[in-house]
């Protein structure tokens, strides 16, 4: 996830003499990314999914830029709690993003802002310029500039790659890959860092890890390193198969309902949803789908309400789930609506049934006190999963 643009300090330099080409017109067709934002000491936004849409981006009241664009995306992913100047023929900077704030010092001897990474590569184009495709990925993390090196070397993200489900106290390899701040080019990292679960490993020369988690649910690990930006993924953690993470439950048991811990939260405004109990992309076996929605809730303020949406596609038909009515509708494809599971940061919902066949796209929405909403996030928040 990663495309490089010295945002915060590129007008501040005369010596960067060069023209950035006007935005690009909005994109015909949304497209769905993930948006992830690194803070200087912790993680602002976990990588969030969201679908752009053909709304500009309008922060100074006046100046736009197209909703595909990447700040198209920050925006939602967001909801709007990031903030920066606009400059002629380029766009918008970003100097604040979920209250913190880089942004050029003229006279300090050296500058951080906020580097935008696409795709694991470092850019030379503002966050207005281009649209976004289906299935990129944004990331937004502090880096420094000086013209007198006073900078420390600049950092490289990480890449961490883990199953989507183990079994607790069974070993789990994971690999971490860096990507050079120049290119963007990738590489093992080796020595980094992978923690979580209950569990801290180093990586060898191959940048792989194994770890040992002890904690159930859904599990995040990040991985660090010196010199490197953070990145972070989650793992269903199951106990044998007691109902969780995709795994049947006991012959002759009542289903499990999973209770998954909070994860801790990394940002003053983002609230950050993770499904429990269902696993993502996974293929279930007709009559043993999931029978309980569940999953927690992270935030900095008083959860107001959880609600859930659930579709189901099968041989072209599509069907939405009525939570009134406990059943599932015919309904166009694409469209449901959410429905009411409490307002508890941990929540479960049994179905009245079992799941019968086709494709399947689980939605979490949560809401607090501060009118702070969740953003999709395939794997978290949005769980697609099928019935044979």
């Amino acid at each position: 996830m990663r495309k490089h643009i010295r945002i915060g300090l590129l007008f501040g330099f005369s010596c960067l003499a060069f023209v950035l080409p006007a935005a690009a017109a909005q994109a015909a067709v949304p497209a769905t990314v993930t948006v992830e934002v690194e803070g200087a000491g912790q993680t602002l936004l976990p990588p969030t999914a969201v679908t752009t849409t053909s709304t500009p981006v309008i922060k100074d009241g006046e100046h736009s830029c197209s909703g595909g664009s990447a700040a198209g995306a920050l925006e939602l992913a967001t909801a709007g709690k990031w903030n920066g100047e606009w400059f002629g023929g380029f766009g918008y900077s970003a100097e604040t993003i979920l209250g913190e704030t880089h942004a050029f010092e003229p006279g300090a001897a050296a500058n951080y802002f906020w580097s935008y990474w696409l795709n694991d590569k470092p850019s030379s184009v503002g966050i207005c310029e281009g649209e976004l495709s289906s299935n990129e990925s944004v990331l937004f993390f502090p880096e420094c500039f000086s013209e007198t090196g006073a900078c420390p070397a600049a950092p490289n993200p990480l890449g961490i790659v883990a199953p989507a489900s183990a079994e607790r106290g069974t070993p789990v390899s994971v690999t971490v890959t860096s990507f050079a701040n120049a290119n963007g080019d990738p590489s093992p990292a080796v020595g980094a860092t992978v923690s979580g679960g209950g569990a801290t490993a180093t990586t060898d020369s191959s940048g792989r890890a194994t770890l040992v988690l002890t904690q159930t649910g859904n599990v995040q690990l990040q991985a660090t390193a010196p010199q490197s930006v953070r990145s972070e993924t989650s793992v269903c953690v199951h106990s044998g198969n007691d109902g969780t993470c995709g795994t049947a439950g006991p012959a002759g048991s009542a289903p499990a309902v999973t209770t998954v811990a909070a994860p801790e939260y990394k940002g003053p405004y983002a609230i950050v949803a993770r499904a429990g109990g269902v696993l993502d992309s996974h293929v279930y076996a007709r009559g043993r789908g999931p029978k309980v929605l569940s999953g927690a809730i992270a935030t900095h303020a008083h959860i107001t309400a959880v609600e859930l949406k659930l579709r189901r596609s099968y041989r072209g038909n599509c069907f939405a789930y009525d939570g009134k009515a406990e059943r599932f509708k015919r309904a166009p494809c694409g469209v449901a609506s959410f429905f009411d599971v409490g307002s508890s940061p941990s929540f479960s919902y049994l179905l009245p049934g079992a799941l019968a066949p086709g494709r399947y796209v689980l939605d979490i929405q949560a809401t607090d006190a501060a009118g702070n909403h969740t953003s999709l996030a395939r794997g978290t928040s949005r769980i697609v999963f099928y019935v044979r």
